[in-house]
């Protein structure tokens, strides 16, 4: 299956899905042997995140890992704007039902100023982690258009992108295809291709190409790029020449730190109650 076929509609509905709680795929409530099949999955091909290592507070490297997105939920240091001008505070300290109302316009801010960081995010970042392990989001989804196919998505949350496009919170994902019809029959065979999320595009790699790296024969490596979280196949300097690429220089080159967050499997359910992001287990990855 191409990357391109299902990400696009997926890409969509992944922040109101696993931050606002609020969207969930109608795809009925499985037995316990499907979602069992879905954890498994996660747990077997759960990514190793390969980050830039960062030697001293605020200096070069990447200071923000995958983190569990509930510690922005109900965080008294975080508000809830509207759109209608810049100092207007809907609430302070929201929770998903907040936002589950699919308001348009609204966002979270942070404390901080995002065009002018400084060390103010990286060490807001310390003191919310501080008690949460990374963390990473997967999920098992199909598509109608392709019956024999499904996708097994990583999604990882940053709190802040410090590249040229400046900006709090970031999503990131990683996808692993699949020439199977339920996450049961995947376990069966090794994935068709791999996609990395990279700005507004995404390098793909066949399951076996020399460019992907693999630990323990089973979980890919991911380079993310220092303060953008592009995620690329290898440690380099990347160039970037269009929209697609990124304006500017994505750099993966190490020395890294190796950081296997623990994954949060997202349930199929045909409701939701949005009072924090669901989850089914969290898990340590196997291997």
């Amino acid at each position: 299956m191409s990357y391109d076929r299902i990400v696009p509609r997926i890409r969509a509905t992944i922040w109101p899905l696993i931050v606002t709680a609020a969207v969930c795929l109608a795809l009925g409530v499985p037995s316990a042997g499907a979602a069992d099949a879905a954890e498994t999955l996660a747990l077997r091909y759960a990514p190793v995140i390969r980050l830039v290592k960062q030697t001293e507070p605020c200096g070069h490297g990447e200071p923000y890992r995958p983190t569990d997105a509930n510690v922005v939920l109900g965080n008294a240091e975080v508000a809830l704007r509207g759109p209608w001008d810049a100092t207007n505070v809907v609430s302070v300290a929201p929770a998903a039902a907040d936002l589950s109302a699919g308001l348009h316009g609204y966002h979270l801010d942070f404390p901080g100023n995002a065009v002018e960081p400084a060390c103010d995010y990286e060490e807001w970042s310390q003191r919310a982690t501080e008690h949460s392990p990374p963390t990473m989001y997967a999920r098992v989804v199909g598509d109608p258009a392709y019956p024999n196919q499904i996708a097994l998505q990583y999604w990882f949350f940053y709190l802040f992108n410090d590249f040229n496009d400046k900006h709090e919170g970031d999503w990131e994902m990683i996808q692993l295809d699949f020439d199977a019809s339920t996450a049961q029959t995947a376990l069966a065979q090794k994935p068709a291709l791999i996609g990395y999320s990279q700005h507004e595009g995404a390098e793909e790699a066949h399951w076996g190409d020399s460019k992907l790296e693999l630990v323990d024969g089973t979980h890919p490596v991911v380079y993310p790029a220092a303060g953008s979280h592009a995620n690329y196949y290898d440690s380099a300097l990347y160039l970037g020449r269009s929209a697609a690429q990124g304006v500017g220089c994505d750099d993966t080159v190490g020395p890294s730190r190796d950081v296997r967050p623990v994954v949060a499997v997202i349930p199929h359910r045909d409701r939701c109650v949005p009072e924090q992001i669901p989850v089914a287990r969290v898990r340590r990855p196997l291997g």
